[in-house]
């Protein structure tokens, strides 16, 4: 049901179906006891968390994670019960809200595990916490060094259930030496803490490529997000798990605008038109996310070539530095400027386009405007569709 409703310029349309597939084969490829913790932050990837979470949790998954508290907060008030692990580390007073919705802090500092502590022990509870250990990333965590140097002051600090202990590696996918190095230092932290008698239920390292890559170093947990929204990590070519694509964006053309050879097209005149066509106009743009693209530091000077290849093929009008979309199943051209809300396609070599006609776009799933409503649906059928410009849950 591509069409959505005729009422409707533009829609995204997500198959819970092809969710449950890739969970059950993530599944498939965990050792023996291997838990799966699903991550549904950013709003599952612009999936939707409820959604995503409800589906994760009823095909493998045991636990959730998020990066903010206020993500686990819609969560619970939706009536998710699992456990809910987040991701970064609290700020000065979030100690409360993570405690009311029972949700499982990830633990960065010494100050930060006392000001929960002096939260539970007000609150006359015990909270299970995860602590985080920085080997490589960078961002937030102990050192192996700076944990074992407070563990003792860690130790007496009352209310705490030391239930996890993880780290996030940097570079799975393209630095293997670099991962085992990041991954060895973890190892040592534990084995230096288990020889003081302190064990862990809860272990885990893999993020999606390290899940697929490393089986090794599955421990108790993995945490996959990328691979349930369909899409392999970055640098994975040859996977154990066969994906299902999750996600479409679509619009639908709302005028037909004949151009003649010559012409130009939108803000700054930056496109002039080679031959007479006829141009597709569709009612999205920047504002809806829609061509936003965002050019990571190169990783050496081939991926430089490529962005300035790309940037100067878009500045000149040619081939390769246009996006596509696709009309009736074939490829069409975005020409001109992508507006705040209108985009123009060229449609001149492609039958049967009419005002109307409903078109697959490109997008950046987390980056894509939230007003955009979500169809939901089981394979083919519709199982959730919004009345209003917005998601439902």
């Amino acid at each position: 049901m591509s069409d959505y409703q005729s009422s409707k310029t533009r829609w995204v349309r997500i198959n819970l179906g092809a969710i449950a597939h890739n969970v059950a084969q993530v599944s498939r490829v965990l050792r023996p006891g291997v838990k799966l913790l699903a991550v549904v932050k950013a709003d599952g990837y612009g999936h939707g968390a409820l959604q995503v979470a409800r589906v994760a949790l009823a095909h493998g998954a045991s636990m959730l994670g998020v990066t903010h508290p206020e993500e686990g907060i819609k969560l619970r008030e939706s009536g998710i019960t699992a456990p809910i692990l987040v991701f970064r580390p609290l700020l000065p007073g979030e100690e409360e809200v993570a405690l009311e919705y029972r949700l499982t802090p990830s633990l960065s500092s010494f100050e930060q595990a006392k000001l929960l502590a002096e939260a539970a022990r007000r609150r006359g509870i015990r909270v299970a916490v995860h602590w985080k250990i920085e080997t490589g990333m960078g961002r937030t965590g102990f050192t192996p060094a700076s944990f074992k140097d407070c563990l003792d002051q860690l130790l007496a600090l009352p209310g705490l259930i030391w239930e996890g202990i993880y780290t996030h590696f940097a570079a799975a996918a393209g630095d293997r030496e670099f991962t085992y190095h990041q991954f060895h230092q973890f190892v040592e932290l534990l084995e230096s803490l288990e020889s003081k008698g302190i064990k862990f239920p809860i272990r885990h390292v893999c993020n999606s490529a390290a899940t697929l890559l490393y089986p090794e170093m599955h421990l108790d947990m993995v945490r996959v997000g990328t691979l349930l929204y369909g899409q392999l990590p970055a640098g994975i070519k040859d996977s154990p798990v066969t994906l299902r694509e999750t996600w479409s964006f679509w619009t639908r053309i709302i005028h037909l605008q004949r151009a003649s050879r010559g012409s130009t097209i939108g803000y700054g005149r930056t496109y002039r038109i080679p031959r007479d066509t006829v141009l597709a106009i569709l009612p999205v743009g920047y504002h809806d996310g829609f061509g936003v693209d965002v050019f990571p530091r190169p990783a050496g000077l081939i991926d430089l070539a490529k962005i300035l290849a790309k940037i100067a093929g878009s500045y000149f009008g040619l081939p390769w530095g246009s996006f596509y979309v696709q009309v009736n199943g074939r490829y069409a051209p975005v020409v001109g400027r992508v507006g705040m809300e209108l985009t123009c396609v060229d449609v001149g070599t492609i039958p049967d386009v009419s005002v109307g006609t409903p078109v697959l776009l490109p997008s950046r799933r987390t980056v894509l405007s939230e007003t955009i409503p979500r169809v939901y649906e089981e394979s083919q059928v519709v199982t959730d569709i919004p009345e209003k410009d917005e998601k439902i849950f």
